[in-house]
């Protein structure tokens, strides 16, 4: 797996009717070369087991790709839930 740099992009609160937590958005950077390796670390997003302090990984998915920089960007948004 290559090397990758992560930025929040933007955090905001979330809340349901039984839930709350935040909404996050994450910038992940990784060599051009990776473009390839996308599914595979999408695969890797669903199947993980997230290990957060008081939260709750409730979704997380790849929702826009692009290449800016000479970097292969991926943007990840994710529905963290308080535990």
């Amino acid at each position: 797996m290559p090397k990758a740099s992560i930025a929040i992009l933007h955090e905001r609160p979330w809340h349901s009717l039984t839930f709350c937590g935040a909404q996050i958005c994450l910038s992940v950077a990784l060599p051009k070369t990776a473009e390839e390796q996308r599914s595979a670390i999408t695969q890797l997003l669903e199947n993980q087991e997230f290990s957060l302090p008081r939260q709750l990984v409730a979704d997380i998915a790849i929702t826009d790709t692009a290449i800016l920089d000479g970097t292969y960007r991926l943007i990840v948004d994710a529905l963290l839930l308080d535990d």
